[in-house]
């Protein structure tokens, strides 16, 4: 997935600040490079991240991870 689909997908799910602060963390790792757009559309909606609370990349991508093995060793995702 590239920069323009993951932007749009935070955007469409109200964390447009998230995409924000994370963007270039989220290049030097290419955590949402290779993944399937259903996987992170589904992540941020399920979790809730707030403006006002801090939050590491390192905790984002952490609880990302966990999710997108949970989709697909459950086939929650084709």
């Amino acid at each position: 997935m590239n920069e323009s689909e993951s932007k749009e997908l935070f955007e469409e799910a109200g964390l447009l600040f998230l995409f924000e602060k994370f963007q270039y963390q989220f290049y030097v790792t290419d955590l949402l490079g290779k993944i399937k757009p259903e996987i992170l559309e589904s992540f941020l909606n399920c979790y809730e991240f707030q403006q006002n609370e801090p939050l590491f990349f390192d905790e984002f991508a952490f609880h990302f991870r966990i999710f997108q093995n949970i989709s697909i060793k459950n086939n929650w995702v084709n």
